[in-house]
């Protein structure tokens, strides 16, 4: 493989509190409506109310789109990085090391549908550092980086280093 490109992203981390919120709002809704026996009408609605809002928050905090702000593609000769207002091109003669902290791809079946937070860092030979979060979209796009990580290890003296997933 001669080159990788992917999206750079900013995911929406929520709050502990907005967690802690939704959680309340599950549990105790919950608890009013299949716990205790209530006659009463109205807090019997809330009770139903406040679950289903709880139970939505739960639900839809991981399913919410990282926001793009551009693009990193890395070649055998360079690492070009497009960010919304500047595009800035590295040699990778320039590159001491590179490093990827892997957390997975998107799949239903785990924590987002979006995929999970991965960063890609490197430091030039002068000290200056880069650390950018990107987005694997599934199996396919993770084997292609892997790929693409081993071939430059060979070829180039840049140091790699991979953490996290050892699958990677």
């Amino acid at each position: 493989m001669d080159f990788f490109e992917t999206n750079i992203v900013k995911t929406w981390n929520p709050s502990v509190l907005l967690r802690v919120f939704a959680i309340i709002l599950l549990i105790g809704g919950a608890t009013i409506l299949y716990v205790f026996d209530v006659e009463d009408g109205w807090f019997k609605t809330s009770a139903g109310i406040a679950y289903f809002l709880g139970m939505s928050a739960a639900l839809s905090l991981t399913y919410i789109k990282p926001k793009n702000l551009g693009g990193i593609a890395i070649d055998k000769s360079e690492i070009r990085i497009t960010l919304k207002n500047s595009k800035k091109v590295l040699p990778l003669s320039e590159i001491k090391e590179i490093g990827f902290n892997y957390r997975g791809y998107a799949s239903f079946w785990k924590y987002t549908y979006y995929g999970n937070k991965n960063y890609i860092y490197f430091t030039t030979i002068s000290g200056e550092k880069f650390n950018y979060e990107i987005i694997l979209q599934n199996k396919q796009k993770k084997e292609e980086f892997k790929n693409f990580l081993d071939d430059l290890d060979v070829d180039n003296s840049i140091r790699i280093q991979k953490f996290g997933n050892f699958s990677l």
